[in-house]
């Protein structure tokens, strides 16, 4: 994971309780995942890896990312369960996950991360 001390605000994790899974739905994307990702998460799902990705990745520009559930229009990551608003491989969730809200691209603009994420604060 990166390290968070250079961005310029910092996440309180318990929001994620009260938020419904913002940054696991919304208008659509990629989850980027490795095969390394893929091997880990499809032995934790006890199921075969050809199998596993046959059902949950797909294949983009040459990159792996993870299927999405379209539902009344919304998206939705495949392991998102809408019930309980939880990730259901929240312990071998992709690195893209793990290391949100610190990415880059949120470092010098925070106005757009408040949109994707109410647990995040300026210090």
């Amino acid at each position: 994971m990166d390290n968070n001390n250079d961005f310029p605000y910092d996440f309180d994790g318990e929001i994620c309780k009260t938020c419904r899974g913002k940054c696991c739905r919304g208008f659509g994307g990629y989850v980027w995942i490795s095969i390394n990702e893929i091997k880990t998460i499809a032995a934790a799902s006890r199921m075969d890896v050809e199998l596993f990705a046959g059902k949950f990745v797909r294949r983009v520009d040459g990159r792996f990312s993870l299927t999405e559930k379209i539902i009344n229009g919304e998206h939705f990551c495949c392991f998102f369960d809408r019930i309980d608003c939880i990730c259901t491989i929240y312990h071998n969730r992709p690195y893209q996950c793990r290391t949100f809200p610190f990415w880059k691209k949120f470092k010098t603009n925070f106005q757009e991360l408040l949109l994707e994420c109410p647990g995040v604060y300026l210090k």
